[in-house]
């Protein structure tokens, strides 16, 4: 019976990215070279099988090679650093094979290995497996003439450690969110693929990554990106920025996301769109959650650029801003002092969308009037506290007396509460009843939202 070469490949493929040695016997391990033909693989003379390379579909061969990228990537998902084992150490195996049994687990009699310990014996022939398919990669990527080396880095790396500025130095804001996004799409669908008894799909997953982690990466990229600038390039980065929010709206860019999704997918192989209804839906729903939050980027880079032009942020920050505000003698203290004010504007912006989004305050805040309300001064206009006066109490209790995220006010904070917080109904809280109030049973949703300050 013939071997067909490439299906044989194809399933060598997506064996290799999961080959847990604690799950595998040492006669498995010699299957897998047996059963697979390995060695046909690696022959770069072989006319066989660059014919078979050539002549098949582009995708086929894109997937094989994302797959066998992934085994050398992971150590076919072995949290093994092979590094401490030599190639050139001593490695031996002889066996025979009974071609009259069909279980794998009779079909070889070990007659001799080395190293003679077993769990050592499986590094070994891990460190060896790894570098025949770095072999066999390298062979089909000669043939296709795609460079030997693929770039180095997973999606998880990108989001993990938030900033990789050099993959992002390039975009603008707009740009840059739709690239982490589409990074995290794949990712969160390789693990929900390949770790299925872990992972079930949570279809929220996205509304809180988007409006949580995603959001605290972006507006720390910022912050990154403009650092080394001079105010010149600061303001030509945010104004481009900003409009780019008004040119590369979710509707506008909904088929774009698609093409950048299955690039991400596909990544470093390179492949033509083709358009794919199940990846296409998945891309749509990531999109979704992205058009339900893409007002708070936008409103976002706005503040940035406006923070900007007053001096807040950049080189040459006016000196009337980074002098203390000096307290007015007939009302000492109108507003709580945030003890970060002069660089720590984000972190209000943070606060307040925790807030929101635990519904604790009005979700029509403005975030100049909260910013108003950590500002040390008189306040236009106070926020509008939706939860009950007990998370009220405890949220003040943690920011002031506890964390101290906030001048001293000297037993004056209720005072400063009342004026800077009112209730639902338009009314102000009275001052009194804020003495006693117990912990509520939200206290760690308000101990996240404080988080955002620290």
């Amino acid at each position: 019976m013939e071997i067909d070469l490439l299906e044989n490949l194809h399933e060598l493929s997506n064996t290799v990215k999961k080959i847990q040695l604690e799950k595998y016997s040492i006669s498995q391990l010699i299957h897998i070279h047996n059963y697979y033909c390995i060695d046909d693989f690696k022959d770069s003379e072989s006319y066989v099988f660059q014919n078979d390379v050539l002549n098949a579909d582009d995708r086929k061969i894109n997937f094989i090679l994302k797959n066998f990228d992934k085994a050398i990537d992971t150590n076919c998902s072995n949290k093994i650093d092979l590094d401490q084992y030599s190639i050139d150490d001593r490695f031996e195996i002889s066996y025979s094979t009974n071609d009259k049994v069909k279980a794998v687990s009779k079909l070889y009699t070990i007659k001799h290995q080395f190293p003679k310990d077993d769990d050592l014996f499986k590094c070994y022939w891990l460190k060896h497996f790894i570098k025949e398919c770095k072999q066999i990669v390298e062979n089909i990527r000669s043939i296709i003439e795609q460079p030997d080396e693929p770039i180095n880095i997973s999606a998880s790396q990108m989001i993990n450690n938030q900033f990789k500025y050099d993959d992002f130095k390039d975009l603008l804001l707009v740009e840059e969110l739709e690239k982490r996004i589409a990074i995290e799409a794949v990712e969160y669908k390789t693990r929900i693929d390949e770790l299925w008894q872990t992972y079930t799909f949570d279809p929220t997953y996205f509304d809180t990554f988007i409006s949580g982690d995603l959001y605290n990466v972006f507006l720390n990229a910022i912050y990154e990106r403009i650092k080394p600038l001079n105010d010149f390039e600061i303001n030509k980065y945010l104004t481009l920025s900003v409009n780019q929010f008004k040119t590369h709206t979710p509707t506008k860019r909904a088929e774009t996301f698609k093409r950048i999704y299955q690039a991400t997918y596909w990544y470093p192989n390179k492949m033509e769109y083709k358009e794919n209804e199940h990846d296409d839906k998945y891309a749509m729903h990531v999109w979704k959650h992205y058009t339900n939050h893409f007002h708070l980027f936008k409103e976002a880079s706005e503040n940035m650029l406006q923070d900007f032009k007053k001096g807040l942020i950049g080189n040459g920050r006016k000196q009337e801003v980074i002098e203390k505000p000096k307290a007015k003698a007939k009302s000492k203290h109108q507003s709580f002092t945030y003890i970060n004010n002069l660089t720590g504007q984000t972190q209000l912006t943070d606060l307040m969308n925790a807030l929101k989004r635990k519904k604790l305050i009005e979700n029509s805040t403005d975030l100049k009037d909260f910013r108003k309300a950590f500002s040390g001064e008189a306040i236009d206009k106070p926020i509008t506290w939706t939860g009950n006066i007990s998370e009220l109490s405890y949220f003040i209790k943690q920011l002031h007396n506890e964390l101290k995220l906030v001048e001293n006010l000297k037993q004056q904070q209720w005072a400063v509460t009342t004026n800077c917080f009112i209730q639902v109904n338009g009314k102000p809280f009275e001052r009194s009843k804020f003495r006693g109030q117990k912990v509520p049973s939200t206290s760690k949703n308000i101990d996240s939202t404080l988080n955002t300050l620290k």
